[in-house]
């Protein structure tokens, strides 16, 4: 019987040892890899919802009856518009936010008024740029609660009839431009000049 030798024992225990540390490390690069990835997929869903509140709170605006335009209250007034004898959905669903369905939306405000959403996600976006025209200030984002998906209608009468969304009348009175977060300074309100 030939003995085993102790060097070539510690060689071949050191190579496993390095095999398995090299596997380890392949497997978390292949888990942060599948994180960043799933994260970018819940950002360019976030896109799409967060679009499609900021369209619905523009349409039950554009809808209003009466003549008398009004923003929502909340966000379930976009799925169910009791303005009307049948009640309207501008909204299909109320959709949960991608990145943090447990917790609820961040709205955006003027007085008691709903006219944008935004998400409460901790963390810093991925993707810094190449948004839509109506994302454009999401460019360099520190945080996902700097995508606000801000509803942008008409300030004035004339330019309502243009419609928003072609360049008429944004960005211009009291609106936000499309997609774009309120200005620092409190907007006048939103009724004078809409009715």
């Amino acid at each position: 019987m030939t003995a085993t030798c102790p060097r070539s024992s510690g060689v071949v225990l050191i190579g496993v040892l390095i095999a398995l540390a090299l596997a380890a490390l392949m497997a978390v690069q292949t888990g942060q890899r599948l994180a960043d990835s799933r994260q970018r997929d819940n950002e360019a869903e976030l896109l799409f919802v967060g679009e499609q509140y900021r369209q619905a709170i523009q349409s039950y605006w554009r809808e209003s009856p009466g003549g008398a335009r009004v923003w929502p209250q909340r966000l379930d007034d976009l799925a169910e518009d009791k303005r009307f004898a049948i009640p309207r959905r501008h909204l299909r669903k109320l959709y949960r936010d991608p990145l943090a369905p447990e917790t609820s939306w961040g709205l955006v405000n003027q007085g008691a008024a709903v006219i944008g959403v935004y998400s409460q996600a901790p963390g810093m976006p991925f993707r810094q740029t190449g948004f839509s025209s109506t994302q454009r200030d999401f460019d360099g984002a520190r945080r996902y609660a700097d995508w606000r998906f801000v509803a942008a209608l008409p300030a004035t009468p004339g330019a309502a009839a243009s419609g928003p969304g072609n360049g008429a009348g944004a960005g211009t009175g009291n609106s936000p431009a499309p997609g774009r977060t309120l200005p620092p300074k409190p907007a006048p309100p939103l009724s004078r000049g809409l009715r």
